[in-house]
């Protein structure tokens, strides 16, 4: 499989002195298109900084990061927030939907930042919420909206733009058994058929088997990467 991001020995720090944390301690990792990869280890781990420096989210304080081939590490914020736009979908774990607009707008924000034509963002954004089923929602505001279906707005809105990467952090943890296996074959649709990266941090034991590889990261290190993982136990 063709390699979307390749993060090589990435060292973050937070902080300064004393008060610094070392959050990923020479991490490496390929991100590859047409796979599912799933990041677990505990809280506090590493895993979401890793899922923003392979992002870009996030710039690394040491190594390098490869996007489509071109090191980025050492673009202005500038320049990395074109390569956002242009390559990833995000899902993040708290929502981050608009409270003044409805589930449509919000997924259709995302295509206006890319230019995309009103007309062309309204049919984009019915059809994506279509795909999570959500398209009799489309008129709701996030205050109308449960949990579940808010993660809903905003997988379907990391879906809209048709990027080469879903990037998601526990996009499955607010939704039940049948939304979450909704959210799943989604995503298998899209790493299988249309050939693109996908990469869940994740807790959820539901979720597993669909992994194509999955990596184990603790204390700041990636501890275990396990291709065709088996399932999980019961």
């Amino acid at each position: 499989m063709t390699a979307l991001v390749e993060v090589a020995q990435a060292r973050v720090v937070y902080g300064t002195g004393e008060a610094s944390v070392e959050a990923l301690k020479g991490v490496s990792l390929e991100v590859r298109k047409g796979e599912i990869l799933m990041l677990m280890g505990p809280s506090g781990s590493g895993k979401t900084t890793l899922l923003q420096v392979a992002g870009a989210l996030l710039s690394p304080t040491a190594g390098t990061v490869r996007l489509a081939g071109e090191r980025i590490d050492g673009l202005t914020q500038e320049d990395l927030g074109r390569r956002r736009l242009r390559h990833f979908g995000f899902v993040f774990q708290h929502y981050n939907l608009f409270p003044a607009l409805t589930a449509a707008e919000n997924v259709a924000i995302a295509l206006d930042l890319k230019g995309v034509p009103a007309a062309r963002r309204r049919a984009a954004a019915h059809e994506a919420l279509d795909r999570v089923g959500l398209g009799d929602r489309a008129a709701h505001f996030p205050s109308q909206l449960s949990g579940g279906q808010k993660q809903r707005v905003a997988i379907a809105r990391a879906l809209a733009g048709e990027p080469d990467a879903i990037l998601a952090d526990e996009p499955t943890a607010a939704l039940d058994s049948a939304s979450g296996k909704r959210v799943v074959d989604l995503l298998h649709d899209l790493a299988k058929a249309q050939g693109r990266a996908v990469v869940l941090v994740t807790h959820d034991p539901r979720i597993v088997e669909a992994a194509d590889r999955i990596v184990h990261i603790e204390d700041g290190r990636i501890r275990e990467a396990a291709e065709h993982p088996l399932p999980a136990e019961a």
